[in-house]
């Protein structure tokens, strides 16, 4: 340490040295104390997913210090060597980093809670699955305005949701919002709209329910064949006139796509349920 010029010292007087020498012995000794006294949590050993958002978020950094990204023990090896050194200077910047609970962005924060990013819509079936996952959230009050996508209005003034572009803006906003700084309610969104659904077809999502297609319900399916047969959405639907029609229709229908269009949720799926879901209410759709 260099010493103070006597000059100094002597303005100093007796309180003002005292109040310099608290100081100095105050100041961090180590790279560990001059983390902690930022307020910030240093990332423990055992903690796997806070070292993988850490080297994801500063892929550059680790490279630059020759560690290979792929192995977290060459980062988490690195924190160990230099959180002690006295004369750390050179690599307090690097520590904030590397060695620290402190995410920048939504996408860090994500992998620190679930150890990475698959759990969100992503792979060769994206398309199909952002579209079905909006099929069934834009009746979540607020999303269109969230994801920045504005259904065009006909002349009576109702909604007219293009599938195709309402898709590319919940797209955008779900990949853009990873890269934001990060923000809790952000996060929260992220994590619960922007996962693919358990289902892609009408059948799927009628899991768990008897259907009248199947082997033994022959007598069920021509109870409900009776009852809505005259229907004239029926037969606007089915001109067969016997329970083989209603069979044939449920069968096509159960396989069709939610990514297809909004009428297969809106239009296809409540008839389904009323016409081929054991102990539906047949009714007029």
């Amino acid at each position: 340490m260099r010493p103070i010029p006597t000059i100094a010292l002597l303005g100093l007087g007796t309180a003002g040295l005292g109040s310099w020498y608290k100081f100095h012995h105050l100041q961090p000794k180590t790279l560990r104390q001059y983390l902690e006294w930022q307020g910030l949590r240093l990332i423990s050993d055992s903690e796997s997913n806070y070292w993988k958002a850490a080297v994801e978020e500063n892929k550059e950094l680790v490279k630059k210090l020759n560690l290979d990204e792929s192995k977290l023990e060459g980062v988490k090896e690195w924190c160990r060597n230099h959180l002690d050194l006295e004369k750390y200077e050179d690599v307090k910047d690097s520590a904030l980093l590397l060695c620290v609970d402190n995410p920048k962005s939504v996408k860090a924060r994500i992998i620190q809670l679930d150890g990475g990013t698959d759990r969100l819509i992503h792979g060769s079936e994206s398309d199909k699955q952002y579209k079905v996952a909006y099929v069934f959230r834009k009746h979540i009050d607020g999303f269109n305005a969230l994801i920045g996508y504005v259904p065009t209005k006909n002349e009576k003034g109702e909604e007219q949701i293009d599938l195709a572009q309402a898709k590319e803006a919940f797209q955008k906003w779900c990949e853009s919002s990873l890269n934001r700084p990060v923000e809790d309610t952000l996060v929260l969104n992220i994590r619960e709209l922007c996962t693919p659904k358990e289902f892609s077809k009408v059948e799927d999502y009628l899991k768990g329910k008897t259907l009248l297609t199947k082997e033994g319900k022959d007598s069920t399916l021509d109870a409900v064949y009776k009852k809505i047969k005259d229907f004239a959405s029926y037969k606007a639907d089915i001109t067969k006139e016997n329970k083989e029609g209603l069979k044939e229709w449920c069968e096509e229908n159960l396989k069709k796509e939610f990514s297809e269009s909004l009428s297969i949720f809106e239009e296809t799926l409540p008839k389904v349920i009323s016409r081929c879901v054991e102990g539906s209410e047949a009714s007029e759709k």
